[in-house]
C-alpha cells in the first residue's frame, strides 16, 4: 500500500507496481469479455444469434447467423412439404458456418408453392331457412353467413356471380334451369365460389347453366344427398379438390370445357374413397399431355 502512495518514478519498486496494476486491468477487461461471451452463447458456435460472430469456444470459430429454427427447405416448384428449420449445429470442430435461412416451403405437386390459398373465412352469421338469390343485393347479403340451414336457390335470371368466401355449411344448393314443355329456359348465373364450403348436407345441383365458366368447391368434403352437375357447356372450371363423400349418386356429364383431366382427378379421389355410384364424363379431351395435380386441380401438362 505504500508503494501505491509513493511518487510517480521515485523507485524501480514502483514502476513495477504500476506494471502490476496494468497487468491486473488486462486480466480483469479479458475476464469480463469472456463472462460477456458465456452469457450470450456457450461458445460451441450453435446458440449466438444472427448477424453476430463467435470468437471463441469449442467447436472453433463459427457464424452465429445459426439460428436453427429459421432454417428451412424450399418446396419450390416440384412441391413437397413445410419448411423445416435448420439445426445451425457445427459438424466439424474447425470454422464452420451455422447459417441455414431458408421459406418455408410449399405443399403438394408441382408449382404447389405459387398456388393461392383462397380467401379466408371470416365468422359469420347463421340463416335459417331457404335463400333465394334473385339480385345482385340479394348475393351480396349472403355472404355475411357462415351456415346457411336451409337451400340456397339461384333464380334462372339471376346473371352476377355469386361469391360467398365464409360459407362453412349449407343445406343444398340449386342453380338450373329448365327445358320443360319443349322451351329452354337456361340460367345466366356466370360464376359461384363458396372456397371454403366444407358440407353440403343435402343436393347440390347446377344444370342448365349456360353462362356458367367457374364453380369452386374446392374445400367441399361431403355432400350428403346427390352431385349433379350436368349441361353446363360453358363450365371450363370445376374445383371438387377434397370431395370424398357422397351419399347418393354422381353425375358430373356434358360440361364440354372442364378439363377432361380435371374430371378424371374427380372420379379417382371419389372411387379411392368408395363411391361407386357415379357418371363423370365429357370433358374437354386434350391430347399429349399428362394428367398432373396442380393447386389441387387436374391439368393437362
Amino acid at each position: 500500500m505504500s508503494v501505491m502512495n509513493s511518487a510517480a518514478g521515485t523507485s524501480g519498486q514502483g514502476g513495477r507496481a504500476r506494471g502490476s496494476v496494468r497487468l491486473w486491468l488486462g486480466r480483469l477487461t479479458l475476464m469480463t469479455a469472456v463472462s460477456s461471451f458465456v452469457a450470450c452463447g456457450s461458445g460451441d458456435g450453435h446458440s449466438a444469434s444472427a448477424g453476430d460472430t463467435v470468437t471463441v469456444g469449442s467447436g472453433g470459430p463459427t457464424s452465429g447467423a445459426s439460428g436453427g429454427s429459421s432454417g428451412g427447405l424450399s418446396g419450390g416448384s416440384g412441391g413437397g412439404g413445410a419448411g423445416e428449420g435448420g439445426s445451425g449445429r457445427d459438424t466439424d470442430p474447425g470454422a464452420t458456418s451455422g447459417a441455414s435461412t431458408g421459406g418455408a416451403g410449399g405443399s403438394g405437386e408441382g408449382g404447389a408453392a405459387d398456388c393461392e390459398s383462397g380467401p379466408e373465412a371470416l365468422e359469420g352469421s347463421v340463416y335459417q331457412g331457404d335463400l333465394l338469390i334473385a339480385s345482385d343485393a340479394d348475393a351480396l347479403a349472403a355472404r355475411a353467413y357462415s351456415t346457411i340451414n336451409g337451400t340456397i336457390s339461384v333464380r334462372s335470371d339471376f346473371a352476377g356471380t355469386l361469391d360467398l368466401p365464409s360459407l362453412l355449411e349449407v343445406g343444398g344448393i340449386r342453380a338450373e334451369g329448365s327445358a320443360s314443355s319443349g322451351e329452354l329456359v337456361t340460367a345466366q348465373i356466370k360464376a359461384i365460389r363458396m372456397p371454403n364450403l366444407a358440407r353440403v348436407r343435402g343436393t347440390l345441383w347446377i344444370y342448365l347453366a349456360f353462362e356458367l365458366l367457374e364453380a369452386d368447391f374446392r374445400k367441399l368434403e361431403a355432400v350428403d344427398e346427390r352431385l349433379w352437375i350436368h349441361r353446363n357447356p360453358e363450365l371450363a372450371t370445376l374445383r371438387l379438390d377434397a370431395l370424398r363423400s357422397v351419399g347418393e349418386d354422381v353425375q358430373i356429364t356434358d360440361d364440354f370445357k372442364v378439363p377432361a383431366c380435371a374430371l378424371e382427378r374427380i372420379e379417382a379421389n371419389l372411387t379411392a374413397a368408395g363411391i361407386t355410384s357415379m357418371n363423370i364424363s365429357g370433358g374437354l379431351q386434350e391430347t399429349g399431355c399428362e394428367c398432373r395435380l396442380v393447386c389441387g386441380q387436374g391439368r393437362c401438362l
